[in-house]
């Protein structure tokens, strides 16, 4: 299992973790003058330090050629907050408040999955409850979309193990729930160097089997997961990068077949 440090900075009340995906290489990816569509419901999280994650949703509303409008629905403010912003060939997202009276800005990487599931991961700047500015980790995800037609039965544990590229093993266990429309929520488990490591996962499902996933832990840390259900035997295989506190940082494979009890 690669280990690697990832950098860490300091600034105002906050937290910057600068996030480098390992994933799969994505389906789509903005390049070429290839624009990329932003329009949808992106939903996830915050960190800011070791605070607990807090929600955050996004909704792009329009788009014309690069740049987009939407609102943003931060934790601290009671109402959205109108946003503009753009996304550059090379997948990067940026974006603003239109408002000169409130100051939030979004800077994000773009992972772009076939069938409209996508993934941004950055930072963003927001006021505080205290009026002090933080910069915390952001993590949010549009589903795929919803197409009609049937999609596999994904609620249920799944077991199973995780190895890396220096063969050290570890344990993975999955609680899924019933997907609504494309989208599901669950738990994960992994037992790695002794640890456990216990985390919320919001997902989402193709038609094809297909599974993104972001997921966050109660204290720093989260997930971003990348898998294919097999619905022939019941079994979750994909690919996961998981960082921690102090920049621990873990990126591997796993195969979790589904969990069936003995029988007594």
């Amino acid at each position: 299992m690669r280990f690697t440090t990832v950098n860490i900075s300091v600034l105002a009340a906050g937290l910057v973790l600068a996030i480098g995906i390992g994933l799969s290489t994505p389906d789509r990816v903005a390049a070429g003058g290839v624009v990329e569509d932003m329009v949808g419901v992106w939903s996830g999280y915050i960190q800011a330090g070791g605070a607990p994650p807090e929600p955050i949703r996004t909704e792009i509303t329009s788009q014309e050629g690069r740049k987009f409008t939407g609102f943003a629905q931060s934790p601290d403010p009671v109402q959205p907050i109108e946003i503009e912003g753009t996304v550059s060939a090379s997948g990067k997202v940026n974006y603003q408040s239109k408002s000169p009276d409130v100051h939030l800005v979004g800077k994000h990487d773009l992972l772009s999955f076939e069938g409209g599931a996508a993934i941004l991961n950055g930072d963003l700047t927001r006021p505080s409850v205290d009026g002090k500015f933080i910069v915390p980790c952001v993590l949010v995800m549009r589903p795929f979309a919803a197409d009609g037609s049937v999609l596999p039965a994904v609620a249920g544990r799944y077991d199973g193990s995780i190895s890396g590229d220096d063969g050290v093993m570890a344990q993975i266990s999955l609680a899924l729930g019933s997907a609504r429309s494309t989208s599901f929520e669950g738990d994960i488990v992994i037992i790695l160097n002794g640890e456990t490591h216990e985390l919320e996962l919001l997902g989402t499902i193709s038609s094809g089997g297909r599974i993104i996933g972001i997921a966050h832990k109660s204290g720093p840390g989260h997930m971003i997961l990348d898998a294919t259900l097999d619905s022939s035997n019941a079994t979750i295989t994909g690919t996961f990068k998981l960082e921690l506190e102090h920049g621990l940082e873990y990126e591997g494979t796993f195969t979790a077949p589904a969990y069936r009890p003995t029988a007594s």
